[in-house]
């Protein structure tokens, strides 16, 4: 297929977008928390696809992992732009009191939240890629088990025994961490 898009061939364009131009959105929105930055970095990438399709070697991986490594720089780039541009607002001690808000926040609150927030992400990490994609999509997404083996290209039996096994794993690892259900 990457044989016909380097030769110009718009339907090999086509089918590689409608392939995985979902997964790659959801990629990219997971990243950077904004649909319209989600979509304007999903079509920067396909339009890179299109430029620089002979840069792709069998060699290197999987189209598939192409196409998310190419995402995953776009969405970094630009998270990094906007941090530049990010002005921190400074806000003097009384301005602080005054603020009812910022003065009565529950601060401990804030701060396990933060440590469980952490863990969590800890936990999901120590997951294979597969099932964290899986469970990402289906918890942080929204997407359902037939959604994600369409939009993955996978049995839905795939799809359901990654979900089964990751959680699995996941729960194990929380609670090693100290982390309960409540």
């Amino acid at each position: 297929m990457l044989q016909a898009l380097t030769s110009g061939a718009m339907w090999a364009m086509e089918l590689l977008y409608d392939r995985y131009s979902r997964i790659l959105y959801s990629f990219a929105y997971r990243m950077v928390s904004d649909h319209q930055v989600a979509e304007d970095l999903l079509q920067e990438a396909f339009m890179a696809v299109w430029k620089r399709s002979v840069t792709y070697s069998r060699q290197a991986g999987t189209v598939r992992s192409w196409l998310f490594s190419i995402m995953h720089h776009r969405a970094i780039d630009y998270l990094r732009a906007v941090k530049r541009r990010s002005v921190l607002n400074e806000v003097t001690l009384d301005e602080a009191d005054q603020d009812e808000h910022v003065a009565f926040a529950d601060t401990w609150d804030q701060v396990w939240r933060s440590v469980q927030s952490h863990q969590v992400r800890e936990a999901l990490m120590s997951l294979s890629a597969e099932q964290r994609l899986v469970i990402e999509l289906a918890y942080f997404q929204g997407w359902t088990h037939t959604e994600i083996a369409e939009g993955c290209n996978l049995p839905l039996g795939t799809v359901k025994a990654r979900m089964r096994l990751g959680l699995q794993h996941l729960k194990r690892r929380l609670e090693g961490m100290g982390v309960n259900e409540s």
